[in-house]
């Protein structure tokens, strides 16, 4: 087997739990217009890890302890092969449908170097979508589809880190597959783009920040001269 059809095979195990959720979940009783993505992401991670339970292929899934925002993954499996464990990430996003253009954080890329210094790779991100319905929320389809389900190696290469050191790439942006070695590339070639911007805008600033001081100074100096004459 090769590595593309090993990683194809967890991603769309993981995904067909997730969309069986959510066909049997249609409608929730939770808000949609306040927290309701991090209220979805907690529902989610209670159901996945009911659902995978008995999982042929994923064994000791657990949610993210309660109460801990920093924590590196919403639920966390381990996908099973003949004789090898392969821990998974999984971060759940939920996305209201009426933000398709939006550009949401999807976490720092020291995460995932940590995770990958640590001898493992694979962060799954699992988008779901949903509108206002009545009093709560109904879950709908993007694109033809209840879900998008991607590991960050393949995301999309216009991603880039934010100034908050967050990367962020557009919602309805597609993924594209590369290889582990490939992806590690990338992403240190984003990370020194954007230290390269921050630069250029510090330099900038910094030029400002000369200029504001000549110009202040020239008027204070006529400033005080003017006290100067009238007290002096």
């Amino acid at each position: 087997m090769k590595i593309e059809e090993y990683e194809k095979l967890i991603r769309s195990e993981i995904d067909k739990v997730v969309v069986s959720i959510i066909e049997n979940n249609r409608v929730l009783n939770i808000s949609a217009r306040a927290r309701a993505g991090a209220e979805i992401s907690d529902w989610l991670e209670e159901k996945f890890v009911e659902k995978t339970k008995n999982h042929p292929y994923l064994k000791n899934t657990e949610s993210a302890p309660k109460g801990k925002t920093k924590n590196p993954w919403d639920a966390r499996t381990y996908f099973k092969l003949n004789d090898h464990l392969e821990e998974i990430w999984i971060d759940f996003k939920a996305l209201k449908v009426s933000s398709a253009d939006s550009n949401p954080d999807i976490g720092t890329p020291n995460k995932i170097i940590k995770l990958i210094s640590s001898g493992k790779f694979y962060l799954l991100y699992i988008y779901v979508y949903y509108q206002e319905h009545k009093n709560g929320l109904k879950f709908v389809t993007h694109n033809n589809k209840l879900t998008k389900a991607y590991f960050l190696k393949d995301i999309s290469s216009t991603f880039r880190r934010n100034p908050k050191n967050q990367l962020q790439v557009n919602m309805s942006e597609e993924p594209e597959y590369r290889t582990r070695a490939e992806f590690i590339k990338l992403l240190i070639e984003k990370i020194k783009e954007s230290h390269v911007r921050q630069i250029e805008i510090s330099q900038k600033e910094l030029t400002k920040l000369d200029n504001i001081l000549s110009k202040l100074l020239e008027i204070n100096s006529e400033s005080e001269k003017a006290i100067l004459e009238k007290f002096g």
